[in-house]
């Protein structure tokens, strides 16, 4: 499978690397609804985690957002469009426990083309919905999106779930993957396994930073893709 460079460029964040990590929050009721035990907070990756609340620097992550709900609005009543198979998936998950949901949407979104976002859209790093994914194929931060987004669909909370830009060490090459945290583990749902892993098991990972909608986490030590001397962070 072929990939394409995910971070072409870099932006300033300086303000944010001095942000302190958020303090545990009462739990959501979509958490207590879900009846998920607490999290792990270890860093991802063997890494050091600098959190802020603020996502306004990542207009990929937010264009994407917005597109989205855009696009469920006006998809509501269509038929054998990419709407609906976003339907049978999330009916699909209905009922699952943590570890079966995680399961079927990385089999099941694992399932479409690898297209790169130049081939589909004439720029080499547009983040696609979970509808444009599902119409066109994509690239790997578009498998990630697609699953973070299903599994909140499906009732995980937001702080169980994460997007993780990263370096592939092995491969050399810049990628994306989603993080969901349960039963103990920070779990990696990967186009480029069928598996499902821990995250302390992937020691060829080195992540940049991880997003949700809640905030983003800039990674850092000596298991980080993040030079401590170095003041920018990748562009997402």
């Amino acid at each position: 499978m072929r990939f394409v460079p995910l971070l072409a460029t870099a932006i300033l964040v300086p303000a944010l690397l001095l942000a302190s990590p958020s303090q545990a929050e009462e739990a959501s009721a979509d958490a207590i609804a879900f009846r998920l035990p607490p999290a792990p907070r270890s860093g991802l990756f063997g890494t050091e985690e600098v959190y802020s609340s603020d996502n306004a620097a990542f207009t990929k992550w937010n264009g994407m957002l917005a597109r989205y709900r855009a696009q469920l609005a006006e998809t509501e009543s269509c038929d054998g469009c990419a709407a609906t198979e976003w339907r049978e998936l999330l009916a699909r998950m209905t009922g699952l426990p943590f570890s079966a949901k995680l399961e079927a949407v990385n089999t099941a979104i694992n399932r479409h083309p690898y297209v790169t976002s130049m081939r589909n859209w004439g720029e080499t790093n547009h983040w696609e919905t979970p509808l444009e994914f599902l119409r066109k194929g994509g690239q790997c931060q578009d498998y990630a999106i697609a699953k973070y987004l299903a599994l909140r669909a499906a009732g995980v909370p937001a702080d169980r779930l994460r997007l993780v830009v990263l370096r592939d060490m092995r491969l050399e090459i810049d990628h994306a993957v989603t993080v969901a945290y349960g039963e103990g583990e920070a779990w990696v749902l990967d186009n480029q396994s069928a598996v499902l892993a821990p995250a302390e098991s992937l020691l060829h990972y080195q992540p940049y930073y991880s997003i949700s909608e809640q905030g983003w986490w800039l990674h850092r030590g000596p298991h980080a893709r993040y030079a401590a001397t170095d003041a920018h962070a990748p562009l997402n």
